[in-house]
């Protein structure tokens, strides 16, 4: 079991837990009790903490897997932006003709642009399928 599994799994531990302590202490009261009101309130907002909770392990067990991808899509940018610019640089090291350049700079430019692209949870999902 990988790491960010077993924190998660933790983290989901302890908010059970807590929901149970909570139910707990709700029980030992009446309903007609003051204490209950302040007791039932502490166990819906510990129930709202574990369903948002609940919603993100999805994203966060696809966090590793997601920052794999972001690096990979910043090296590939990044060289092909090398290879742009032994290209812009050959044309000029082996006297060739400039027309390359209309060619070659906008694909310097775009790769350059490709460079600062980030992969979000959405994207990676995308591109998994």
């Amino acid at each position: 079991m990988g790491s960010t599994e077993q924190q998660i799994e933790e983290q989901l531990a302890q908010l059970q837990q807590q929901v149970g302590a909570r139910r707990a202490e709700v029980l030992q009261h009446d309903v007609d009790d003051d204490r209950f009101a302040v007791e039932y309130a502490r166990l819906v907002n510990s129930s709202s903490e574990l369903v948002e909770f609940e919603k993100t392990i999805p994203e966060r067990l696809a966090e590793p897997a997601r920052r794999r991808s972001e690096r990979i899509v910043t090296w590939s940018w990044r060289s092909e932006t090398a290879v742009g610019v032994v290209l812009i640089a050959l044309v000029f090291i082996l006297d060739r003709s400039s027309w390359w350049l209309v060619l070659l700079v906008p694909h310097f430019a775009g790769t350059v642009a490709g460079c600062f692209q980030k992969v979000d949870a959405e994207q990676h999902r995308d591109r998994q399928r």
